[in-house]
């Protein structure tokens, strides 16, 4: 049973890579990109970087950046989750750490000076495309298969703790089997032998056995990651609020361990609504509707019923007794 790993035949080997050099680290990233688009600071944001190859893939493609990519254009429809594209973390990386050999601190590292909620590592277990021979002795090779398998390993940046391992993986059969016309084939031949000559991502890729074994595995490790990175829960205190505020940048609330929150949980800070009053007479009429003036996000749970809070949005808005709540 022959198994193509995506090379072409001819390929020589890759030489030695030469001695790593130091990159230059730029200075950390704000916590926001846009600190005006609030529904942004909600969201929590997921940096893929690079993937660690594990199947010897051998080809043209650079799998290492191509998965993560992927990956990204699929999670763009879940609206809980942003993702910091795998490009982003290039220049802090050195030429190992490009191809996904990235330890668990400078993971971190990253995540911290790109503004991330979570670090996501990677392994591609397998990416390649295997054909299998009939029992008959006429006719070649009667099927093919493309396989694509990966592992990921969110980590919370906020505590360094991390998250359920996500596996999946996606399996594409030709489904040619028996005594068949040899012609019907020669396109899956073709392919066995010239695929990685296709552009990954382009149409005739996502319509070869391995491009939709890939597309199957992301859609699952997609469904399965917001699975795993899961909006706050809700409250079980009657009216959940800021208590007390340090320095601007920190608070405290009245939620703990007991309404079920955790590390890294992102709440909007809701005022009582401005006080209304006729503009000729003076006379108080009411108050406005409550709005969203801040953004934050839980840094450490100290009991049952008390958390500390980062303010990332509202710094000179948010006040005791404002209303917190999970969006």
């Amino acid at each position: 049973m022959p198994v193509m790993g995506l090379s072409n035949p001819q390929e020589k080997t890759y030489a030695e890579e030469p001695l790593e050099e130091e990159r230059p680290v730029p200075q950390p990233a704000k916590r926001l990109a846009d600190p005006a688009d609030s529904s942004n600071a909600l969201t929590q944001s997921l940096l893929l970087l690079p993937f660690k190859d594990l199947s010897k893939y051998s080809g043209p493609w650079n799998i290492h950046f191509e998965l993560p990519r992927s990956l990204s254009d699929t999670l763009a429809g879940h609206e809980f989750l942003r993702v910091i594209p795998v490009d982003s973390a290039s220049v802090y990386l050195k030429d190992k750490e490009l191809k996904g050999k990235i330890d668990r601190d400078k993971a971190l590292e990253v995540g911290h000076a790109l503004g991330a909620d979570y670090v996501v590592l990677g392994d591609i277990e397998e990416l390649s495309m295997k054909r299998f021979r009939a029992t008959v002795p006429i006719g070649g090779y009667r099927s093919y298969q493309g396989i694509s398998t990966m592992t990921l390993r969110p980590i919370k940046v906020i505590d360094g703790q991390p998250e359920e391992t996500v596996a999946a993986g996606g399996i594409k059969d030709s489904k040619r089997y028996g005594i068949t016309n040899p012609v019907a084939f020669v396109p899956f031949e073709k392919e066995y032998y010239l695929l990685g000559e296709i552009e990954w991502g382009s149409e005739e890729f996502h319509g070869t056995l391995v491009g939709q074994a890939v597309g199957e595995s992301l859609q699952k490790m997609a469904t399965e990651l917001s699975k795993v990175i899961n909006p706050p829960p809700e409250f079980t205190v009657s009216t959940p609020k800021i208590i007390d505020i340090v320095n601007g940048q920190e608070a405290y609330i009245n939620v703990g361990s007991a309404g079920g929150v955790e590390n890294g949980d992102k709440f909007g800070v809701w005022d009582k609504g401005r006080e209304l009053r006729d503009p000729q007479t003076g006379v108080y009429l009411g108050h406005s509707l409550p709005r969203r003036v801040g953004v934050v996000q839980v840094s450490q749970i100290l009991n049952e019923h008390l958390s500390i809070v980062n303010i990332l949005e509202g710094t000179n808005a948010i006040e005791r007794e404002f209303e917190i709540r999970g969006e």
